[in-house]
């Protein structure tokens, strides 16, 4: 039910109510008017250039700029290359960066936590970024390190040919690759710097691996078909 639609129903109440009933109904009245309803936990997904993806309590919403969701969270600008947005919350402007959270009851957190769902096959797949870009992972322990191939390294401005040469096993045989050192890899509201990564020369993987250079400092616990990233600060 929205806010005016709730207003609307205490009115109705209020008329058909005695005495006590019509005070108490008057009083949440009151503090309904003084404090509107608010998004509680909003995180920003995805950045593009004249438009955003952010989960609002869970519900996942493309915004444009200049667009609103039914919380009163508006887009009001995009900045894909810097990596945040700024977003209208409870009538003030904040920044926002990819992959964080903010909202009307939005308090700092001693523990970062991200939350993954399993695909029809049971991938973990979410949304992350790396150095501010987005990006699309699939969690993978079997990997040592955080592993993509050359054209998304190429895509996310990484000059992977400065790195270590080596050579890595693939499922089509060994192939070429770099190690490097990604400056911030970020999944949900856990922000890692200085994370050592594979860049596999040709088209695989085909989906970014968020190996264990990133997973090792986290702990993971299956909820149902949730996994669970948590870093204590």
């Amino acid at each position: 039910m929205g806010r005016f639609s709730l207003v609307s129903f205490i009115l109705n109440l209020v008329s058909d109510s005695g005495d006590l009933m019509k005070t108490r109904l008057l009083l949440l009245l009151l503090v309904l008017l003084a404090h509107p309803l608010q998004a509680r936990d909003v995180l920003v997904l995805g950045i593009f250039p004249d438009r955003a993806m952010v989960q609002v309590n869970g519900e996942r919403i493309v915004l444009r700029v200049g667009e609103a969701t039914e919380q009163g969270i508006r887009l009001l600008s995009t900045d894909s290359r810097a990596g945040h947005v700024l977003l209208e919350i409870a009538g003030q402007p904040r920044q926002v960066m990819l992959g964080s959270r903010a909202g009307g009851s939005f308090q700092p957190r001693d523990m970062a936590r991200a939350q993954i769902l399993a695909d029809s096959s049971g991938a973990y797949t979410t949304i992350g970024s790396i150095n501010g870009r987005t990006v699309t992972f699939l969690v993978d322990t079997g990997a040592t390190a955080v592993a993509m191939n050359s054209i998304e390294a190429r895509r996310l401005g990484i000059d992977y040919t400065r790195g270590e040469p080596t050579m890595v096993q693939t499922a089509s045989g060994t192939a070429p690759a770099y190690r490097v050192t990604l400056e911030r890899v970020r999944v949900g509201d856990i922000e890692q710097r200085r994370v050592e990564a594979l860049v596999i020369a040709g088209d695989a993987p085909p989906m970014t691996l968020l190996g264990m250079s990133f997973l090792r400092t986290v702990e993971m616990r299956n909820e149902g078909r949730a996994l669970i990233l948590e870093q204590r600060f």
